[in-house]
């Protein structure tokens, strides 16, 4: 990770460590600095510890078989192809993990270091107790929706102008540009965490739709689904889930397979994707006229 050659290097090691270089380099570098173990060495003195494990962690060629990535993560066949065609292995039936590292990332981290914690009290345990709390609370200011903020036209302003804002300066401006909108800040600070963990890069929605009939059709299914989410939350619910599970951010289609339990999933997202959007505005496509009308009449 330097621009010394191996011999070099080797000339730096024999000269620093000596006869301690039979213990090994870490224990030697303990040893000439006066450590007992490698622990102190690397707590006060070893400052790119992180870099190195970084190093070889992203050279690191890792693989797992297909059933065990989705018992474990959730992340099944149709997910690791929408990702990178080539991840999967047929032959060997495992995915290799360095293909879609930064969607496996995104997807699974359960320790990320928070956005927002008490500089009073830095310790994780505090972290998570008050990001649950804001999540709570958040929870309690939309009792009357499972997941749609009353003011949602107000936090799509709000992602709107935090998108545009440079990746460093949103922590720093993130209260300001809440009050703008007129949002809370436990409000804010749980849309922008569920936001940012939406896409792979620091996108935190979607492009505005081009065409003012177009944005019409999205303002009117912005406040059906708001309304279905109030009166019938279950059904909006299944669609959410379906949609998560098969929607591919590249493009605007979504891809059922052809197996029954496929094209019931489908009849079922389409039931409620015409209540939101008119069924003018949908389209269906198939191997054959025949299985489209098929499923339309069913």
């Amino acid at each position: 990770m330097t621009d010394y050659d191996n011999e070099q290097c080797e000339k730096v090691i024999k000269g620093v460590l000596g006869y301690h270089k039979d213990q090994g380099s870490w224990f030697g570098l303990a040893s000439f600095a006066g450590h007992l173990t490698c622990d102190t060495t690397f707590e006060h003195y070893i400052h790119t510890a992180h870099l190195l494990a970084g190093e070889q962690l992203s050279n690191a060629y890792l693989e797992l078989p297909i059933t065990v990535l989705d018992l474990i993560t959730g992340l099944d066949y149709s997910v690791i192809y929408r990702q990178d065609k080539t991840a999967y292995d047929a032959t060997t039936k495992t995915v290799q993990l360095n293909k879609i590292r930064s969607y496996f990332v995104k997807k699974t981290a359960v320790n990320k270091t928070r956005l927002f914690k008490n500089i009073d009290q830095p310790d994780n345990n505090t972290s998570q107790q008050l990001l649950n709390s804001n999540l709570d609370d958040f929870k309690e200011s939309n009792a009357n929706s499972i997941f749609i903020h009353p003011k949602y036209a107000d936090v799509i302003g709000f992602l709107e102008q935090m998108q545009e804002l440079k990746e460093n300066s949103r922590d720093q401006l993130l209260p300001e540009v809440a009050i703008r909108h007129g949002i809370s800040l436990n409000d804010s600070k749980c849309l922008y965490l569920r936001a940012s963990e939406l896409f792979d890069d620091d996108r935190l929605l979607l492009g505005r739709p081009k065409g003012s009939k177009n944005q019409e059709v999205i303002i009117r299914a912005l406040d059906r689904a708001y309304q279905m989410s109030i009166k019938d939350p279950e059904k909006l619910r299944v669609f959410i889930e379906i949609f998560a599970h098969k929607h591919n951010l590249n493009n605007s289609s979504i891809h059922f397979g052809i197996k029954e339990t496929q094209i019931e999933m489908l009849q079922s997202f389409m039931l409620v994707g015409c209540q939101l959007i008119d069924a003018s505005h949908w389209q269906v496509r198939a191997y054959s006229e025949q299985v489209v009308s098929d499923v339309k009449k069913t």
